[in-house]
């Protein structure tokens, strides 16, 4: 196993050299053979994600991406048919940490080496025996395996997917829950997904950093009042008089339905304002209306 084999194709043939590619040079595995669990902060630290003979430069670099979105960080190609390092960080950008870390195998028994599960990502159920589950059900347990050593998750090529010897050194496999008449998916949207139930069941077990998703600070108002909220409906029912919303119509059934309306939005401080000001545009602009009408009224013709 080697880590590193910058612009190398499945025919050995090296690809154009640059100035990255001379830098990443073929670094043998220290690792290879050992099951020794290695001291993490993560899981993820132990998920080794594996592609089987993948055939296109793009496929790499999403699942990459993918990776580096999720926390992952392992990556074997099994003889892929072209990897350049420098071409997957142009496309999948800031990921050359764990391009660095990209391991490049001849065979799959070489990316399984030291795995103590592994599990097969397939579109195809091809075999009864087989234990299958999908990576929302199946991605809890992993991450629990993953406290004792490596897990591996293997994703076929492109065009065949996992052939029957893969899946038989698989302990089980994985199926997303496509639909039925089109259940093909690309490599990187597949890993993305596997990925995705991997990191929220290791969210429960280790203590990884969340994104707030709970906006600026300034977006965070507090609830207006009900003292601010009945200012407001004093205001409003001021400014549709003014218009002529009440026009045959008594204003207490009309305000009821606008009370309703507007406590089912349930607005904050910066809203209340919002609906305040607007109410007060409404009721200077009928004032402006109502002196240009009598100044045009007083102005002889």
């Amino acid at each position: 196993m080697d880590r590193y084999v910058s612009g190398m194709r499945r025919d050995g043939v090296s690809g154009p050299a640059s100035a990255e590619g001379q830098r990443l040079q073929r670094i043998p595995e220290a690792r290879r053979g050992t099951r020794r669990l290695n001291q993490s902060h993560s899981r993820l630290d132990h998920i080794v994600v594996v592609l089987f003979e993948p055939q296109d430069l793009v496929n790499i670099a999403l699942v990459i991406r993918a990776m580096k979105n999720m926390g992952l960080s392992r990556l074997r190609l099994v003889a892929p048919a072209e990897f350049d390092a420098y071409r997957i960080e142009g496309i999948a950008h800031d990921t050359g940490d764990v391009i660095e870390r990209v391991e490049i195998c001849e065979t799959i028994e070489e990316a399984l080496n030291g795995a103590v599960r592994v599990v097969a990502a397939t579109a195809r159920r091809r075999t009864q025996q087989q234990e299958w589950a999908t990576p929302e059900e199946a991605a809890p347990s992993w991450v629990e395996r993953a406290a004792t050593g490596d897990v591996a998750v293997v994703f076929g090529r492109e065009d065949r997917g996992l052939p029957n010897h893969v899946l038989d050194l698989s302990h089980e496999a994985t199926c997303i829950a496509t639909n039925v008449e089109h259940t093909s998916m690309n490599l990187g949207h597949a890993a993305l997904i596997v990925f995705y139930e991997i990191r929220r069941a290791a969210m429960h077990v280790d203590d990884l950093p969340e994104r707030d998703l709970s906006g600026k600070l300034r977006d965070q108002a507090l609830p207006a009042t009900a003292d601010e909220m009945e200012s407001f409906f004093g205001l409003w029912e001021q400014a549709m008089d003014t218009i002529g919303m009440f026009r045959n119509v008594p204003p207490t059934s009309r305000m009821r339905m606008y009370r309703k309306l507007f406590s089912r939005a349930y607005p904050d401080r910066r809203e209340h304002l919002l609906l305040e000001a607007t109410a007060y545009r409404v009721l200077h602009y009928a004032e402006r209306l109502k002196e240009r009408l009598q100044r045009d009224q007083s102005t002889p013709d």
